[in-house]
């Protein structure tokens, strides 16, 4: 379902809020909510960031980083400055609404009901219609409750009005977009000597001073996922315990008559199925007489506005998609609802008598009890295992305030307890083996904790998330330390053997250049060097093989005919670039709209630039800055103020 709100960013609506953000924030989720209770981590104007919704923000942040990286920790998205982005999110969103809101604009109950009902999310995907019940539920899935959502919405609505307003009335001078499009389409000629490992002469096995001599030089060494090589990292082992509804649940068994039982009170209490709901008009009238008249010429094909006006009536009462209950009127719901779809007639009501007119009906559909009871189950099981675990709980806690030890609880309580060797952050083993199944369980919450105590004191239950909690106790801490060279010999090995294999090759690129500045031919190079070549003809946004970005957009920055070094990332080989060609392009041969295109372009990167100069603005005139973010609030609400 949050991809369905993630859909959202796609909107007209949610692409001016976006572009309020483009400069060095991040761009994810709904807009913010500024006006909650509890204390303020930031206030912009009249406008509050408490701790509840800056947590709240990074939580919903931190899940659509897990469903895309779902090895990331907190931590790491933490260390990378997630929640200092989200928090940056917030401020801005919150000086456009505090501007906003000072010059007069807001959005009406209109426009946001209008918004509200064209997200997806919330239509029924037989019917196509807008559905209360899904409304609710996505929210709920996404934890938003109803009414912070449309604060949100409206707020969203409010803050485009105001950037509709910085923004309107730009224009792309034509010139300026067929620069661009010149720029863009120009092609080069690329030519490369190319030495890399497989072109290098074999490096003799080093010596032990050679591989000591290397470390002591890179101590902070690492290796492809950016782990140190040469440092050992710290290690602590755990003793756990753990209180996970999933193991409650697959001890539970739910009896059939039970679930019967609770299939009828649902059936009962309209819980299960899709609900009936009707879309009809309604003209109230002062007497049966006139409720049939009315009727008569509804059936005649008038329209319900002008029978009101002829009639002296109230304006007609629509209604679209509502459920029995919501009807006020009981016994107006009873008839409206065994009326099918088309029908017209005069109702009498508890409170009079009406005429209808029945514009859409959708029938309740109700699931079998053997269709339902899956869902049923696991419903009742979930229930009854919260029940069981909660209970494990308390006497396990009892047994703990009675003095026993995490052992001893553990065993009079019969809870399950586990004990783990020395484990580094990311759930290593001391010889570097991973268990990807033991750093899922583990490292996004639980060693996250156990790295913050002290040893040899077990910590108050811990929620993990909705259903799970757990307790530890740190057993033995394993400082970070050097390793010995016996320990990491063959990693050091091969990174030392490709430090010389780099060495000797940059020795050649070196020399082969000096050849080809003075005037030997490329290919005649390459054989002495070892080398090989390769050429392409390529656009500067374009890759080809070795002309990786970083190469090509070098060589739209040299002069055609002078050879040069190639700038190196990532351990990439080493090349002799040089341009043979500059292949202009040529504007007549524009396919047709190209150029408008670029225009357009232009004008949003316009558009984003006095958005940026406008946030950069009202940030000042609020005076916001480092000074103005309590930070012992924000590392609270971000969960970085862990003690022991």
């Amino acid at each position: 379902m949050l991809s369905d709100f993630r859909a959202f960013a796609q909107s007209p609506l949610a692409l001016v809020i976006i572009v309020l953000l483009v400069l060095g924030f991040a761009l994810y989720g709904v807009g913010g909510i500024f006006t909650g209770s509890g204390t303020a981590v930031v206030v912009v104007d009249r406008e509050q960031i408490s701790q509840r919704e800056l947590a709240q923000a990074f939580d919903r942040e931190w899940q659509g980083v897990q469903e895309q990286n779902p090895e990331a920790t907190r931590e790491q998205a933490l260390q990378a400055g997630l929640g200092d982005q989200v928090l940056q999110r917030l401020i801005v969103q919150a000086a456009f609404y505090a501007k906003a809101r000072n010059m007069g604009l807001v959005t009406s109950d209109r426009a946001l009901t209008t918004e509200l009902r064209s997200y997806q999310a919330f239509h029924n995907p037989v019917t196509g219609n807008f559905e209360q019940s899904l409304y609710v539920s996505a929210l709920n899935n996404a934890r938003y409750a109803p009414a912070e959502f449309e604060r949100s919405i409206s707020e969203d609505i409010t803050r485009t009005q105001l950037a509709d307003t910085l923004t309107a009335g730009i224009s792309v001078p034509p010139g300026m977009a067929s620069t661009r499009y010149l720029v863009q389409q120009e092609q080069r000629r690329i030519r490369a000597l190319i030495l890399d490992a497989s072109s290098a002469e074999p490096v003799d096995d080093p010596t032990d001073e050679q591989l000591q001599a290397y470390i002591d030089a890179n101590p902070n060494q690492t290796d492809q996922l950016g782990l140190p090589v040469f440092t050992a990292p710290e290690y602590r082992s755990i003793t756990l315990v753990r209180f996970r509804l999933e193991d409650f649940i697959a001890d539970v068994d739910v009896a059939e008559s039970v679930l019967r039982e609770t299939y009828d009170y649902k059936v009962e209490n309209g819980e299960l199925g899709t609900p009936a709901t009707r879309s009809f008009v309604r003209l109230i009238a002062p007497d049966e007489a006139t409720a049939n008249a009315i009727a008569t010429r509804l059936q005649a094909g008038e329209t319900a506005a002008a029978i009101a006006t002829d009639f002296g009536l109230d304006a007609p009462l629509p209604q679209t998609d509502v459920q029995a209950y919501q009807v006020p009127d009981n016994a107006l719901a009873n008839a409206v609802f065994a009326m099918p779809e088309g029908e017209i007639a005069a109702v009498e009501g508890t409170f009079g008598w009406s005429a209808v007119k029945i514009d859409a009906a959708v029938d309740a559909v109700l699931p079998s009890f053997e269709e339902a009871m899956p869902a049923l189950r696991d419903e009742a099981a979930r229930a009854q295992a919260t029940n069981d675990m909660y209970d494990a709980m308390a006497a396990f806690e009892q047994e703990r305030s009675n003095g026993a030890s995490l052992e001893d609880a553990a065993m009079h309580s019969g809870t399950p307890l586990e004990a783990f060797v020395p484990l580094d952050q990311y759930a290593r083993t001391e010889d570097g083996a991973v268990d990807f199944a033991r750093y899922q369980s583990l490292a996004p919450d639980i060693l996250r904790i156990a790295f913050d105590q002290f040893a040899g004191f077990a910590i108050d239950l811990q929620q993990v998330n909705d259903t799970d909690w757990f307790t530890l106790r740190v057993d033995e801490i394993i400082p970070s330390h050097a390793r010995e060279l016996s320990e990491v010999r063959e990693q050091a090995t091969d990174i030392w053997r490709a430090a010389e294999t780099d060495t000797q090759l940059q020795t050649r690129a070196d020399e082969a250049l000096a050849q080809i500045q003075a005037g030997d031919a490329m290919d005649i190079v390459a054989l002495t060097t070892g080398g090989r070549i390769e050429t392409s003809t390529l656009k500067r946004d374009e890759t080809a093989g070795s002309f990786v970005a970083n190469v090509v957009g070098q060589a739209f920055s040299m002069a055609p005919g002078e050879p040069a070094l190639a700038a190196r990332r990532g351990g990439g080989p080493h090349m002799i670039l040089v341009v043979d060609e500059v292949l202009p392009a040529d504007l007549a041969q524009a396919p047709l709209g190209a150029v408008e295109q670029k225009a357009s372009e232009i004008g949003a990167e316009i558009n984003d630039d006095i958005l940026v100069s406008v946030q950069t603005a009202l940030l000042a005139e609020y005076g916001i800055d480092g000074s103005s973010v309590d930070q012992r609030l924000r590392a609270d609400a971000l969960g970085e103020n862990q003690t022991p």
